[in-house]
């Protein structure tokens, strides 16, 4: 099967509250909507890092899979110069990990062209009905900053936050709730989100190469 491997994703193996994260839920839910004969745990898997520089603690994962003539695919943040990276930076250090056995295609959230990271690509594809959220969160963020700019009292909120609110703030059944404790962000539903958007172009070429055959 192809392997997806990404920065946040839960084990099967290990015990844990939730089922999955946002990110796997994410790609999951695009990959299905885009590639709708291809079957997740049967022609692809998605499978949490911890972060790029753990790769070569897994080696092993991304060999069998060369070794059984399947194609290895990470997506990670591309980040941005205030933490280390940006997307040339990231996508160097990345590519620098190849070796005889650990082998891959790479893409960089949010569009494997510019810095930024999954929050931001979010950011572009929730429902326009919903923006007013966004706004309301950007002025809360610009108001900490204003009342603590050394940041010496408050942690200053970011992106993962904003996400976050935006979408545990929307009305919604307690079923639905209990599947967002879980992990599971609702991504299939267009109340919250725009599967369709143009700011996964990107990521759909990308994809495009390895489940073409599953459209």
């Amino acid at each position: 099967m192809i392997k997806i491997f990404i920065e946040s994703g839960v084990n099967a193996a290990k015990k844990h509250d939730k089922e999955t994260t946002n990110e796997q839920d994410f790609i999951v839910k695009v990959i299905t909507k885009h590639f709708p004969k291809c079957q997740y745990k049967k022609d692809f898997d998605v499978i949490g890092t911890n972060g790029w520089t753990n790769i070569p603690n897994i080696e092993y994962e991304f060999k069998e899979n060369m070794d059984n003539g399947f194609a290895n695919l990470i997506i990670f943040d591309a980040d941005e110069e205030k933490n280390g990276g940006g997307f040339a930076i990231r996508q160097a250090e990345i590519q620098a990990l190849k070796s005889d056995s650990i082998d891959f295609d790479l893409f960089l959230w949010p569009n494997n062209q510019t810095d930024g990271d999954f929050e931001l690509l979010l950011s572009k594809i929730v429902n326009p009905e919903h923006q007013c959220l966004l706004d309301c969160y950007e002025h809360f963020e610009d108001e900490v900053r204003e009342n603590d700019p050394e940041e010496e009292k408050y942690e200053t909120p970011g992106r993962k936050g904003e996400m976050y609110s935006y979408i545990s703030l929307q009305k919604m059944s307690q079923k639905q709730k209990g599947y967002l404790s879980k992990g599971y962000w609702m991504f299939d539903n267009p109340k919250y989100w725009d599967l369709s958007s143009e700011e996964l172009n990107p990521l759909i070429d990308f994809l495009n190469k390895y489940f073409g055959e599953w459209k």
